[in-house]
């Protein structure tokens, strides 16, 4: 949820778990998860988004991952937080996400079940 209120659906593609990959999302968004499953069903009670430069759960930054058949895996950080950008607040600073990088590396898989083993890069997505 966005700090306006809006939600969207993040979906994710791992392998056994995506576990590390949402808690390294929760740490560079503006937003806040309401809710996940994995197993059983996990609702935030009381979330609470932060108000900031991208606040908006439409601008996402779109991190790509070559996997090791050649396929392409992505994951988006709904409102992500300005500090994982380089100065341009367009293309990601990967020195500043290592740790969701080390848990895609580690966790996430392409659609045809091929785990991540590069990252590749990233950049916002949406309207600013």
């Amino acid at each position: 949820m966005d700090f306006g209120g809006k939600t969207s659906i993040t979906l994710l593609l791992a392998n056994p778990t995506a576990s590390s990959i949402i808690a390294a999302i929760a740490a560079i968004s503006n937003s806040a998860e309401t809710e996940h499953w994995e197993g059983p069903l996990v609702i935030a009670s009381s979330p609470s988004p932060t108000f900031a430069t991208y606040p908006s759960i439409a601008q996402q930054a779109v991190l790509s991952f070559r996997c090791a058949d050649n396929t392409i895996a992505r994951v988006a950080v709904p409102a992500p937080a300005l500090s994982i950008f380089l100065a341009d607040g367009i293309t990601v600073d990967a020195s500043t996400i290592t740790t969701l990088i080390t848990a895609c590396i580690s966790q996430l898989v392409s659609n045809t079940g091929s785990a991540a083993v590069s990252f590749i890069g990233g950049s916002l997505q949406g309207l600013k």
